[in-house]
């Protein structure tokens, strides 16, 4: 990616040598930083969604979420019969909506709802990179709008 950000920076058939070679490093200058914004945060997000619960965690939480439910549940429907049912049912699905919440906090970059957007931060960064061409004048203002699309389920 530097080689690149320098074959732009620098391009080889400048007719103001000196003008452009100022520019060109401005330009390189500001193309790394970028870079190494991205990589760096690349390299946090990667290691966030590389690291998944450790098992014990989840086996440990679901089987006593579904023991303290079954005799939560036993228990009272013994003591107040059919009409504790529909209390019961909304406290667990409470419950278990809390263990789902852990489970969707294992890969937290998804194009769900839910998750993190982690193509968002994508876009700013290019939106940073084509800001600093427009500002250096190798882009015009419309030539980089950007846009956030959901890609396809294959890509994900």
């Amino acid at each position: 990616i530097r080689q690149l950000a320098y074959c732009l920076a620098f391009p080889r058939d400048s007719s103001q040598q000196q003008h452009d070679a100022v520019m060109g490093g401005v330009l390189f200058r500001q193309l790394n930083e970028q870079i190494d914004l991205l990589t760096g945060a690349w390299g946090a997000m990667e290691r966030i969604n590389g690291t998944p619960l450790p098992f014990i965690y989840v086996v440990h939480l679901r089987t006593f979420l579904i023991l303290y439910l079954l005799l939560w549940h036993m228990q009272a429907i013994a003591g107040s019969g059919w009409i504790a049912l529909l209390p019961l049912q909304l406290a667990s699905w409470g419950l278990l909506g809390i263990e789902a919440a852990a489970v969707e906090c294992e890969r937290p970059f998804q194009w769900h709802l839910n998750h993190l957007a982690l193509g968002k931060s994508c876009i700013v960064v290019a939106q940073n990179l084509a800001q600093t061409y427009e500002n250096l004048g190798y882009l015009k203002p419309e030539d980089h709008q950007i846009k956030m699309e959901k890609p396809a389920q294959s890509e994900c």
